[in-house]
């Protein structure tokens, strides 16, 4: 439900954007609130996981989705639909922050990875069907049937998932550091936000700076407090372990690699190629497609294969793709489009499944939980930065072409094409990391 609902508002946000009378930069807090608010919290309940019921904790955020859908769906303002967007956002938190660990807790050995390579399946299958409905409701009956549509969804995951997921046995021993969970996300939210709304409000802005400068704060007293702490929060422990520490930064590289395109794509598509939302969908849709078959595949390729070969080939096919992005013209064909983004897909699936099957099985006693929530904030984290800093870039290189005399469409191509440049060194970057870990 949750990819299922950020496929679609990608594919909305143009006719938002129009609707409200806001900019790209504005309009796309839409989809990157509801990444921070998400991302600051997994943390909070992947411990609160290890503690309570995992199960419960996991069905509630299905609730909570649902309930910040309807009131983004009765919205009349983007102020409103920012704060049920974040509703949403909390609801998202307990799902991602739990799932990995619900599956790490029924699944071990070889069939591990293949039930990773599974959900991935799935993910992508929400992926899937997103861009394509998306496209089509928003055309015949305007955005706002997009956030109606989860709600049956919604209902339909928490009536089965009483019946089908396991309760399992708290661990005891684990206490929870509210004190250092303030910290932690109150750094966290102040650093993100600043870097998504940076490329708006400007990076020079005091507001922007102040923000920032809060994070380094708040980073300071959440490390003390992490080193005096008789249960600290996330334990720095975990990062000594090299399979761990190697693929969180694996992830965030990722993800930054492949959400430098995903909010700019369907801008491109509609302000230069002209087309409608229906047609917008269709050249999502392949991403998704080998995301879901290439997630299956490298499920089972990871009882075979070492986790850092599988994982490297996934970031030459990122590679490949962003370089193709970065190199259209004014009217690429839509075989190109496609091709491009099949191969994006490819990747995707091929470096995700090895990497948190890794990063999950290295996991200590009593701290799954943390270790799989934090798996997901990196994932998220790279999210949020790849969308940040390719509307920044974008939008930064296009207003400065146009000030020189440039028009509107050559300018913002130039703006895409070192989006997409940067997209291809983080996929560089990653694999290299990869390789060594």
């Amino acid at each position: 439900m949750a990819t299922l609902s950020a496929g679609i508002v990608n594919i909305a946000l143009p006719t938002m954007s129009e609707q409200f009378g806001v900019s790209l930069e504005s309009i796309q807090l839409v989809v990157s609130l509801y990444l921070l608010v998400l991302t600051c919290l997994l943390p909070v309940f992947g411990k609160l996981s290890d503690i309570y019921s995992r199960k419960w904790m996991y069905l509630g955020g299905f609730i909570t989705f649902g309930a910040g859908a309807l009131f983004v769906a009765l919205s009349h303002s983007l102020t409103a639909m920012l704060l049920a967007r974040a509703v949403q956002g909390v609801g998202s938190s307990a799902m991602m922050g739990t799932s990995q660990a619900l599956i790490a807790q029924v699944f071990h050995g070889n069939s591990r990875g293949k039930a990773f390579g599974a959900i991935g399946a799935v993910v992508a299958c929400g992926s899937l069907a997103g861009p394509a409905i998306g496209g089509a409701l928003v055309q015949a009956w305007g955005w706002r049937s997009i956030f109606w549509l989860t709600i049956p969804i919604c209902i339909l995951g928490v009536w089965r998932g009483i019946y089908l997921i396991p309760r399992f046995k708290a661990v005891k021993k684990v206490k929870m550091d509210y004190v250092g969970a303030a910290y932690f996300f109150g750094m966290s939210f102040a650093f993100l936000y600043a870097l998504n709304t940076a490329a708006d409000k400007g990076w020079a802005n005091p507001f922007i700076l102040g923000m920032f400068g809060l994070s380094v704060v708040l980073f300071y007293f959440f490390f003390r407090r992490e080193q005096t702490s008789k249960y600290p929060f996330i334990g720095f422990s975990i990062f000594k372990i090299r399979a761990i520490s190697y693929g969180y930064l694996v992830a965030v590289l990722g993800f930054t690699a492949l959400f430098t395109n995903s909010v700019l794509l369907p801008f491109y598509l509609a302000d230069i190629m002209h087309l409608d939302p229906i047609h917008i969908g269709l050249l999502v849709l392949p991403f998704p497609i080998t995301l879901a078959a290439a997630s299956t595949v490298s499920g089972v390729l990871c009882s075979r294969w070492p986790a850092r070969i599988i994982t490297t080939v996934g970031f030459v096919f990122l590679l490949i793709s962003t370089l193709m992005f970065a190199f259209m013209d004014v009217s690429p064909s839509f075989s190109y489009i496609v091709l491009a983004q099949l191969i994006m897909g490819v990747g995707s699936g091929t470096f995700q499944v090895p990497n948190n099957t890794t990063v999950i099985s290295a996991s200590p006693k009593g701290k799954l939980g943390v270790v799989a929530s934090v798996n997901a904030l990196a994932r998220n984290a790279g999210t949020i930065l790849g969308i940040a800093l390719s509307v920044a870039v974008c939008v930064g290189i296009q207003h400065g072409l146009e000030m020189h005399g440039m028009l509107h469409a050559p300018a913002f191509i130039w703006g895409y094409r070192a989006a997409m440049l940067l997209g291809a060194l983080c996929s560089v970057a990653g694999g290299i990391i990869s390789f060594r870990r």
